[in-house]
């Protein structure tokens, strides 16, 4: 399976529109993990394009939740025509393994992934 079926890089606030299903609920996810910008930062750059971060707390770092559990907790808030919307798609995994499974199973489940180009400006 192509994981690049399931995800579109914007650059524009207006591209994150394109391709939404009606009714469908827009999702900014942010992660906390080496190689990528804080926390803040994915909220500034989601929110400066309209994307909203429901019930931002910041993670707590001594919460004992395995990846699998906090995969099972985002499907389950997830609905087919959803669209989620992240700075970077390392936000779906710890390695690269990870990132292609769950890519691959939010496609499967009729979740529109769209990730904000490197260069993106808001417009």
């Amino acid at each position: 399976m192509c994981v690049s079926e399931h995800i579109e890089e914007v650059t524009t606030k207006d591209e994150i529109w394109r391709a939404r299903p009606v009714n469908s609920r827009l999702v900014g996810i942010v992660v906390a993990r080496d190689g990528m910008p804080s926390i803040v930062e994915q909220r500034r750059r989601l929110t400066a394009f309209g994307v909203p971060i429901a019930g931002f707390r910041h993670p707590a770092p001594n919460v004992a939740e395995s990846w699998e559990e906090r995969l099972d907790r985002l499907f389950g808030r997830l609905e087919r025509g959803d669209v989620v919307v992240v700075t970077s798609a390392h936000v779906f995994g710890r390695d690269a393994a990870e990132e292609v499974s769950t890519i691959a199973e939010l496609g499967l489940r009729g979740i529109i992934i769209k990730v904000l180009g490197h260069d993106s400006a808001v417009r």
